[in-house]
């Protein structure tokens, strides 16, 4: 246990329609290519968390200019052709090609570089540079079984049991298209993980693995574990995003031993994560869903129970993402400051 630890980092993060519906603020197409306006958002957003919720450290009074580049979790998909729908409340959504086998078959890499939107985020990164000197922020590489279903469509579970070799196809294309992607945008950002959480340190590769949570930790080693073996070995250092409970493939995502980080989403069963992953950090995420139905005293003791099961504390930090429109402020309050004094207290009980 180190000593100079005060209480575990905790961080807060709200949805495009809270935004939207608190100030008006706007997540359409402009959002993603005019750098100029996304700056001026992020600069608005960062004052108003601080008029709202500075007492508990959120936001700034006085930002300054963030020069960075974003476009969700589409970018990958489109470069493959699918359709990008925008909107001023939501994130952008590719919608699924749901390509035929033979289109699989005959599928390779695309030329990352030289195909929209890729061009127009390069294009962007060139002009942040020129102004501001630098460029930040990630491209989300989506994951590879996240884009093989943007690929495939619902097909591909389907083809797990019944046409195994376009799955393995699918999966090996995605993995040869997210390693060049994620190296070079960190040759020009010098960072790859805030595009997916902002509790792993920025120069390490987070892999989205949103949609592992609907297949069986057997389906997983089959199909996807040896292609994220190999994404582990190119992209050092390396961690996992998972959005629900870990619990159905967690005996799978323990065999990756070159991981430092993995992010995990409600109803986990964090001792059994510990078990098997003693010396991976571990961002416990607290349901949004529950932030805003739940009463204050319920969210109270889901945040205490994380941290009685996730420790050592050193290893452990928890946040709430995707926030809602509607999610009571004392929630947002008791979260953070639950989160502060309750780990405070327990890592005081143990020097």
């Amino acid at each position: 246990m180190t000593t100079d630890m005060q209480h575990i980092r905790v961080s807060v993060g709200f949805y495009p329609n809270w935004w939207h519906k608190n100030y008006g603020i706007s997540y359409g197409k402009q959002y993603y290519y005019d750098p100029d306006y996304r700056i001026e958002v992020a600069m608005k957003q960062q004052k108003l968390l601080h008029e709202r919720f500075g007492d508990l450290g959120l936001g700034n009074p006085d930002p300054q200019p963030n020069p960075f580049v974003d476009y969700g979790m589409a970018l990958v998909p489109e470069l493959f052709g699918c359709e990008t729908t925008f909107f001023d409340d939501a994130l952008p959504w590719a919608i699924p090609a749901n390509m035929s086998e033979e289109t699989i078959n005959n599928l390779v890499v695309p030329d990352i570089l030289n195909t929209h939107p890729m061009t127009e985020i390069i294009r962007q990164m060139d002009y942040l540079e020129k102004k501001y000197g630098r460029v930040t922020g990630n491209i989300n590489t989506c994951g590879i079984q996240n884009l093989a279903l943007k690929l495939r469509g619902d097909e591909l579970y389907m083809d797990f049991y019944e046409n195994p070799d376009v799955a393995h196809k699918v999966m090996n294309l995605c993995l040869e298209t997210i390693i060049p992607l994620a190296n070079y945008v960190k040759s020009r950002t010098g960072t790859l993980a805030s595009s997916v959480t902002p509790m792993a340190p920025p120069e390490m590769y987070i892999t989205p693995n949103c949609t592992t949570a609907q297949i069986s930790n057997e389906s997983y080693e089959e199909f996807i574990l040896p292609y994220e073996m190999k994404l582990a070995n190119a992209l050092q250092p390396f961690g996992i995003h998972h959005c629900g409970s870990v619990d159905n493939v967690i005996e799978g995502y323990s065999k990756i031993k070159n991981m430092q980080f993995i992010e995990v989403g409600p109803l986990t069963d964090l001792r059994r994560v510990r078990e098997l992953m003693p010396t991976v950090f571990i961002n416990a995420r607290i349901c949004p869903v529950r932030m805003l139905q739940c009463t204050a005293e319920e969210i109270e003791q889901d945040v205490k129970r994380l941290i009685d099961t996730g420790g050592p504390y050193e290893l452990l930090s928890i946040d709430a993402v995707g926030l809602d429109y509607g999610t009571p402020d004392e929630n947002v309050r008791v979260m953070i400051n639950t989160a502060k004094s309750y780990s405070a207290a327990k890592i005081a009980e143990g020097k």
